[in-house]
């Protein structure tokens, strides 16, 4: 008697657990260099739009990163293709981070490093009050309201010329580096949900490629650059915009949070207002600010209670 061929049945699709392991002594050290380096980029991005446009400035900080990018996927094996759906998926993450880099660019000309910094790594108090409405593994506690409460007196103390009748010169910028600020937590909960199922070096890849070819159609269009009236200091910004956070910081970051809680991740950005700040006098000589100290350290506080509670 014949027996008919066992019928072998796909398993159902299980999407991966977004990563939860915990943080050690070497992941501690990686995730403060990252600290510094995105505290001083709050800073150093001011000297880089000194002489050259917004998009522009995108343009050439991003284009240099994508070769090492490709070299590292190579190496890492995890290849290059995207099905239609992801690529679409991806393409709106591009889009968001072409709205939020040209924001931070324009913001940061009308100023200071200072409260750039304070305003954009603002953002671990909104990522963990808006990922648990997206991300079920993020889980949301009202006790995080205290930290946030806490944070928003520090901006509030540091950006107060702001709420009264005569406005503080700098209210333009901090408008638009808060509008950055609030894409930017967008990103990373779009970002951190993408790295559920799309792997996380290809993300990575393709949001740098097709950011690339926005910026460069956004600059062509809207934009004027006279390279020759560049100065040396702006090109050396450029350059550690490039390999330093373009490169380390944001592929550092997309491994990271593919194996950790954000909020966890993010807990340790409580100091980058107060690092950004006091580079900002050291490179810009900005001035010395009081308010702003008292600001940098309730944000710092308010991050560390949002993400530790």
């Amino acid at each position: 008697m014949r027996t008919l061929p066992q019928v072998k049945h796909k398993k159902p699709f299980k999407e991966k657990t977004i990563g939860q392991e915990p943080i050690m002594t070497g992941t501690l050290i990686w995730v403060l260099l990252l600290v510094f380096f995105w505290a001083c980029n709050s800073v150093v991005v001011k000297i880089a739009v000194r002489d050259i446009p917004p998009f522009w400035a995108a343009f050439l900080r991003f284009t240099p990163a994508l070769p090492f990018i490709f070299l590292f996927i190579k190496w890492n094996g995890s290849g290059f293709f995207v099905t239609t759906k992801e690529f679409l998926q991806i393409s709106v993450l591009a889009l968001l981070m072409v709205v939020q880099i040209f924001l931070f660019n324009l913001g940061s000309q009308f100023t200071t490093g200072g409260r750039v910094a304070l305003i954009i790594f603002s953002y671990p108090l909104i990522v963990p009050l808006i990922a648990p409405f997206f991300i079920k593994e993020e889980g949301f506690k009202k006790a995080k309201l205290i930290g946030s409460f806490i944070a928003f007196l520090g901006l509030f103390v540091a950006l107060r010329e702001n709420f009264y009748g005569n406005l503080s010169p700098t209210v333009k910028g901090d408008l638009i580096e808060i509008s950055s600020c609030i894409v930017l937590s967008v990103i990373i909960v779009y970002n951190k949900r993408l790295a559920t199922f799309i792997n996380k070096w290809k993300i990575i890849f393709w949001q740098f490629q097709i950011g690339v070819i926005l910026f460069l159609c956004a600059a062509i269009i809207f934009e004027n650059f006279r390279i020759q009236n560049v100065q040396p200091d702006a090109w050396m910004a450029l350059v550690f915009q490039s390999l330093a956070v373009s490169v380390f910081c944001f592929m550092s970051w997309q491994y990271l949070i593919a194996k950790h809680n954000s909020s966890n991740l993010s807990v340790f950005f409580f100091a980058t207002p107060l690092i950004g700040m006091f580079i900002g006098i050291i490179l810009l000589h900005e001035a010395f600010d009081p308010g702003l100290i008292v600001g940098c350290i309730l944000v710092g506080a308010g991050i560390y209670v949002v993400n530790k509670v």
